[in-house]
């Protein structure tokens, strides 16, 4: 059985003054935690203090965004209804990229697949205009997939 280590890392982030040495729990085995500490290369969109923002790379629409933490939390089931303000922060800082790239924030899918998911590291997408194809939207189905308003709903209740 494989268990994962969490490291926490000191990265440095470029802030409004110059660049800030945070340290961040990680996940040592995380492909999200190597794009936050830049081991692994992404085409980002968007680094705050909180959050990275980059293009899904199995896209299921013409704009496919993820939303990830920087701190490695496995999954939305593992936050509490004191994470709902996470969630939706989550969630503005993909609207707001999504316009910025040129999709439409008012005709879009934000959400979280559970209770299966293929990254153990929570993300959120942000798909507009629509999902595309049949085997994505078997994907991004109730089935397999919770709309943010669905997740904050779950979470009021832990």
């Amino acid at each position: 059985m494989n268990s994962i280590l969490h490291i926490s890392k000191t990265i440095f982030q470029k802030s409004q003054v110059g660049f800030a040495a945070v340290t961040i729990r990680m996940s040592s085995n995380c492909v999200f935690c190597k794009i936050v500490s830049k081991e692994t290369p992404s085409n980002i969109l968007h680094e705050d203090e909180q959050f990275l923002v980059f293009p899904d790379i199995s896209p299921a629409g013409k704009h496919h965004l993820l939303v990830i933490p920087k701190e490695h939390i496995v999954e939305i089931r593992s936050l509490t209804s004191k994470d709902i303000p996470l969630v939706q922060s989550m969630e503005q800082v993909g609207l707001s990229v999504l316009e910025k790239t040129g999709g439409d924030p008012s005709s879009c899918l934000t959400g979280f697949h559970w209770p299966l998911h293929s990254v153990s590291h929570l993300h959120m997408h942000v798909i507009s205009p629509q999902v595309e194809g049949w085997v994505k939207s078997v994907q991004f189905s109730g089935c397999f997939f919770g709309s943010t308003e669905s997740a904050v709903k779950m979470l009021e209740g832990k």
